[in-house]
């Protein structure tokens, strides 16, 4: 094959990996403007939101997560009828499993120390132990959806990054890891249980302390109201 011919290709080939390559800046370049769009417009209701004051809306508790457990009043013992359902989730469960009433059912708080080591999924001892009272307590409301939900602190994934790249994908797999268990360990109708990931988006607390981050580490078992 003559000089000119390999040349000619040699043109070709680079003026299509020329081609390919602008194509592929332009793209993220209009990929880059929809995020910059999508943030200011966030930004803007932020700003409406913050202005006016005290009112309440769906809106508003989404932007200020920790609004959410204003809902969330605890169950205190003392409060509780000794015949009620309520007394029943109480009794026997783990001293540092919160339970508190809301709006959409009965929920179970526990940290995330109980169930899992920092930055793992993989569900211990204790958190099995916890698990099999706490199945229990679902087995006994067997017309009721469960709702394992799965939440972190904002700190970012660094030594598990091929297992989580973030903590939306951890908070999932915590959650996931919890339903597994109440379902294959627990006898739990895995038609009527379903888990969800919040990442850091869901805090207790925003407060930069290290007590605080670990209040925001947790996993929380909802056993919804019939209609919620």
């Amino acid at each position: 094959m003559s000089s000119s011919v390999l040349f000619l290709w040699g043109v070709m080939g680079s003026g299509c990996s020329i081609s390919a390559l602008k194509e592929s800046n332009l793209r993220l370049r209009e990929s880059n403007d929809r995020l910059i769009s999508e943030n200011n417009r966030l930004e803007e209701e932020l700003v409406l939101l913050q202005k006016r004051g005290p009112e309440k809306s769906v809106a508003s508790e989404q932007l200020a997560p920790a609004n959410f457990n204003a809902l969330d009043p605890p169950l205190v013992s003392t409060a509780v009828d000794k015949g009620s359902k309520k007394a029943a989730i109480l009794d026997g469960l783990d001293d540092e499993v919160e339970v508190f009433e809301t709006k959409q059912g009965i929920k179970l708080r526990i940290p995330d120390q109980v169930f899992f080591s920092l930055g793992q999924a993989t569900l211990s001892a204790r958190g099995q132990s916890v698990l099999s009272r706490v199945a229990k307590v679902i087995n006994s409301q067997p017309n009721h959806l469960v709702r394992v939900d799965g939440h972190t602190d904002d700190t970012p994934i660094r030594k598990v990054r091929h297992l989580y790249p973030t903590n939306w994908e951890l908070s999932s797999a915590r959650a996931c890891t919890v339903v597994r268990y109440l379902v294959d360990k627990g006898n739990v109708n895995a038609r009527r249980i379903f888990p969800a990931g919040f990442s850091y988006y869901r805090p207790i607390s925003t407060s930069r302390a290290g007590s605080a981050k670990g209040q925001n580490r947790r996993v929380e078992i909802t056993i919804l109201n019939e209609n919620a």
